[in-house]
């Protein structure tokens, strides 16, 4: 079995949420040969991050928009080894995490993993005690076993691992998209379609909790953006509950299935600072 690996990571701000990261994956079982990091912003003293346990590779891919795509393929690039984790910085990783992920993934087959939801950030990484606060596990239980999964429908790029053969295979994430939502489908689409299956462990991955936006009216015109070229490849819309509730809010037209989605107005602060969840839910 190929135990080495890479792992790939981009973030924007979240500093603190990086360095827990960074310390649970040093708890870890099996070891990555090598950490890329990419920054959506400039260089800054948090960009010299290092590790003892593993090579942390700082790349920067800075842009007016928020290049989630392009920072994506530019970490994936930057990889040296055919095994690629892709864990969102928000991710506290279990120890054997990696150890499980190396028995599943191969070509033709995409991994992920469980995840639970804590409250916070936490100020120190002690997953054993942060696990006991965490929400229940999206979808469900975890299983005792590897499972095979939806990939259209239950992939996340929370996170996920994959062979770089097969990340070439599907040309990475396309880079049309823009901002937030619905690239990641987008990519989940094209795995499906050459057959590429996903398989989820039982290890569990927390993640760390920020404020965000049910449904992302925030994100408005990306959605919109996202998801028309979406429908403009794929012959549908993806992210119809969100889209059936920003009709409803009148942010797009309601008839959008059969006249095209365009956006009717812009939300008002007001309505942002309502939609903000402050805790998970």
């Amino acid at each position: 079995m190929n135990t080495q690996f890479s792992i790939v990571t981009i973030v924007k701000n979240r500093v603190r949420q990086l360095t827990n990261l960074i310390r649970s994956i040093e708890q870890s079982s099996v070891m990555p040969q090598e950490m890329i990091v990419v920054w959506m912003g400039a260089p800054c003293t948090e960009s010299l991050i290092k590790s003892d346990a593993f090579h942390i590779q700082h790349r920067f891919f800075v842009d007016e928009t928020l290049p989630i795509p392009q920072a994506r393929n530019k970490g994936f690039s930057s990889c040296s080894h055919d095994i690629i984790f892709y864990l969102d910085v928000d991710c506290i990783c279990a120890e054997d995490l990696f150890a499980q992920f190396l028995e599943v993934v191969r070509p033709g087959v995409v991994v992920t993993s469980v995840i639970k939801y804590l409250r916070e950030t936490p100020a120190r990484v002690d997953f054993s005690a942060l696990e006991s606060q965490a929400m229940p596990a999206s979808g469900g239980n975890a299983p005792k076993a590897p499972r095979r999964l939806d990939m259209i429908r239950d992939f996340t790029t929370n996170l996920f691992g994959i062979c770089k053969q097969d990340y070439d295979m599907v040309n990475g994430f396309d880079e049309h998209y823009s901002g937030y939502g619905v690239g990641d489908i987008d990519f989940a689409t094209r795995c499906h379609k050459q057959g590429i299956v996903l398989e989820q462990v039982p290890a569990t991955v927390l993640h760390q909790y920020h404020p965000y936006c049910d449904p992302p009216i925030n994100h408005l015109f990306d959605i919109v953006s996202n998801a028309t070229r979406y429908k403009e490849k794929w012959g549908i819309y993806p992210l119809t509950p969100y889209l059936e509730q920003f009709a409803e809010e009148g942010l797009i037209h309601p008839d959008y299935q059969t006249s095209g989605l365009r956006v009717r107005r812009l939300p008002t602060d007001e309505e942002i600072k309502s939609h903000i969840k402050l805790q998970p839910s």
